[in-house]
C-alpha cells in the first residue's frame, strides 16, 4: 500500500509519472551524477526510462522511490530510493532491499538525506518487514558515506556495479532504536 511519510521537516510521497521532470533536472547536474553509474549526466530519454521503471517497481512491489519535499516551502528537493537490488552486482542478491538518496545540491549539508533515509529505513523494517538494507556507494562519495554512517550502516565489502564502477557495499541488518523515532509526524497518510 502506497503511503506518505512525514518527518519534522520533510514529506516523502510515492514516486509518480509527474516526477520525471524532477529526475530529469537532478540527473542533468554533474555534481549529482558524478558518483552514479559512469558519472555522466543523463539524457531526458534515460530519465524518462528510469522514472518509468520506478513507477513499475511501485506497481509490482508496493514500495519504491519517494519524492523528498520540504514541508516549509512545499518544494521537491530530491528523491529517496528504496527498491529491490536487481541483477548485475557481484556479491549482492537481486532481491535485497537497496536504499539510496539524491538531493539537489542547493539542499546539501542540511541533514535532509539523513532525515529522509531514517524515515524510509524505519518504514522498510516495520511496514515491509525488511531484515536488512543495502547501499551501494562509490568509495569517493564522502557525503553519502556519512549518511550511511548516520543510518548505522556498516561496511560489508567492495565490488563492481554495472557498468564496471567500483562501489562499497554498506548494510544495516536491523532497525536500531533511532530508526524507530525517525518519523516525527504521522507515519502514514493515504
Amino acid at each position: 500500500m502506497a503511503h506518505v511519510l512525514q518527518t519534522e521537516r520533510l514529506l516523502l510521497r510515492p514516486w509518480s509519472a509527474d516526477d520525471v521532470a524532477l529526475l530529469s533536472a537532478l540527473s542533468s547536474i554533474p555534481r549529482v551524477t558524478r558518483y552514479i553509474s559512469d558519472g555522466r549526466t543523463w539524457s531526458a530519454m534515460k530519465a524518462i526510462a528510469v522514472a518509468d521503471a520506478a513507477i513499475k517497481h511501485w506497481q509490482q512491489h508496493g514500495f519504491g522511490w519517494r519524492v523528498v519535499s520540504q514541508l516549509s516551502s512545499g518544494d521537491d528537493i530530491g528523491l529517496l530510493a528504496l527498491n529491490l537490488m536487481g541483477e548485475g552486482t557481484p556479491g549482492l542478491s537481486p532481491d535485497e532491499y537497496e536504499i539510496g538518496w539524491w538531493l539537489s545540491p542547493a539542499h546539501w549539508g542540511h541533514g535532509y538525506s539523513t532525515e529522509a533515509a531514517l524515515a524510509v529505513a524505519s518504514d522498510a523494517f516495520t511496514a515491509l518487514g525488511a531484515t536488512e538494507l543495502t547501499a551501494r556507494i562509490h568509495p569517493d562519495n564522502h557525503a553519502s558515506l556519512a549518511v550511511a554512517g548516520h543510518l548505522g550502516m556498516e561496511f560489508a565489502f567492495n565490488t563492481v556495479s554495472p557498468p564496471g564502477v567500483p562501489v562499497s557495499v554498506y548494510r544495516l541488518e536491523s532497525a536500531p532504536e533511532p530508526l524507530s523515532r525517525a518519523i516525527a509526524g504521522p507515519a502514514r497518510r493515504s
